[in-house]
């Protein structure tokens, strides 16, 4: 269910372009290469150009189906609404029907999304939208999903089974449907945070949770600029707001996207500074610090080790009478410089070596699969036929796999890396 247009490599959205900030209306590619071409009863239209707006306006009132001509046969899309702009997304359970070199094909059975769908993530393709449901708060005195599979983790919000998402899964769904776990040769030096943020919130422009529009509770830092820090900081003010206390209300709870500059200590408790926002961190109590350094120390240390990669952090915040960001619940995720999310340090080695190598691939989330089951690092699709990526760090009787199909190509970390499938040309 990509979030964007089907297409072989997004790239940079100026921050100057992103209608989302400045509330215009823009058709520009988000990529900024040719616009996906797509057939409306046949014939073939461009979603982001206004004549391709128009015929999608029409088509969403009147439920047809775009098809995407990367297969003969063609797969057919769904039409999905963010403000007023309409963007083209794969049916569910199709990503397999598409052809490996299209951005809409998932290898879903060896992917953990298929298990959430139905429960945790719901698809409605008549009118476009996604229904999540969450495993953590979003208003002081709202009871939680009871966690049914082990001891609570404070900082980690709740492990799921599948059923509701938890903080950090809400973080893979975004990143999934926002394509960021994508990779072609095409995207070299066309990703940074302005095409980022842009993709998180129009990942979050088609979801509802808990009876309300994600949108409305998405806070994504704006790409920041001195020339124009009171402007941000203003808007910013009056979006923290929901999440200020209101006599008579239950106050609401916002959640926050961010790459993180630095933990460090507070006036009190401690705080996470982030780029792009160097004027409002996030506090952070000693409690929840404490549980957050401890359940989070992997990713922790992979961030220090990686002075070129990103430390993204999601959270559930309060707005206090201050307008500082108090958190109740933090998950963290470390990603490679490409902003591709990766566990550990043998799987940033062999995802930076895919982008050295040319290569084009897809990232595979963990979202609520547990840390004893393997899933590949990632799948080639430059191959005749796609490729999964595992790793084996650990001896194979001790491996719970995904699905029933035997790993594919595997890197046994005790030795080097063995030679890849080779692309096709």
């Amino acid at each position: 269910m990509t979030n964007l247009d089907a297409r072989p490599a997004p790239a940079g959205k100026p921050a100057h372009l992103d209608s989302t900030a400045t509330g215009e209306t823009d058709h520009t590619p988000a990529h900024g290469l040719p616009s996906a071409t797509y057939l409306l009863a046949g014939a073939p239209f461009q979603p982001d150009t206004d004549l391709g707006q128009s015929l999608l306006d029409k088509a969403y009132g009147k439920h047809e189906r775009p098809q995407c001509p990367c297969t003969p046969q063609g797969v057919p899309m769904y039409i999905a609404k963010v403000g007023v702009r309409y963007i083209v997304k794969r049916m569910p359970e199709t990503g397999l029907a598409h052809s490996p070199s299209c951005a809409s094909y998932v290898p879903e059975h060896l992917t953990a999304f298929g298990q959430l769908l139905g429960d945790a993530v719901r698809v409605d393709p008549d009118s476009g939208q996604t229904v999540l449901r969450l495993g953590f708060r979003l208003s002081v005195g709202e009871r939680a999903a009871p966690d049914v599979t082990g001891p609570p983790v404070a900082a980690e919000s709740v492990r799921t089974n599948g059923k509701r998402l938890s903080l950090r899964a809400l973080l893979d769904f975004l990143w999934h449907e926002s394509d960021l776990v994508a990779w072609s040769p095409g995207m070299a030096g066309r990703r940074h945070w302005g095409l980022v943020a842009w993709l998180l919130r129009q990942a979050a422009g088609t979801a509802r949770a808990k009876g309300h529009p994600l949108s409305e509770r998405i806070f994504v830092p704006e790409p920041f600029r001195l020339d124009r820090k009171a402007e941000l900081a203003a808007r910013r003010l009056n979006t923290w707001q929901r999440a200020a206390a209101r006599p008579g209300r239950a106050q609401q709870l916002l959640v926050m996207i961010g790459e993180v500059k630095t933990i460090e200590a507070a006036r009190y408790g401690h705080k996470i500074a982030f780029k792009h926002l160097p004027d409002a961190p996030l506090f952070l109590d000693e409690d929840l610090h404490r549980k957050l350094v401890r359940r989070f120390a992997q990713e922790l240390d992979l961030w220090a080790a990686d002075e070129g990669g990103h430390l993204m952090a999601i959270a559930t915040f309060v707005t206090g009478r201050g307008g500082s960001a108090n958190a109740e619940e933090v998950a963290l995720m470390p990603t490679t410089s490409q902003w591709l999310p990766y566990d550990d340090p043998y799987g940033k080695v062999l995802l930076e070596s895919l982008v050295d190598q040319h290569r084009r691939f897809r990232t595979l989330p963990r979202f609520t699969l547990p840390a004893s089951t393997t899933h590949p690092v990632a799948v080639l699709t430059d191959c005749a036929e796609p490729q999964s990526l595992h790793l084996r760090l650990e001896h194979p009787s001790q491996l719970e796999l995904i699905s029933n199909d035997a790993l594919g190509w595997t890197w046994d970390v005790s030795g080097p890396i063995p030679p890849l499938p080779q692309p096709v040309r």
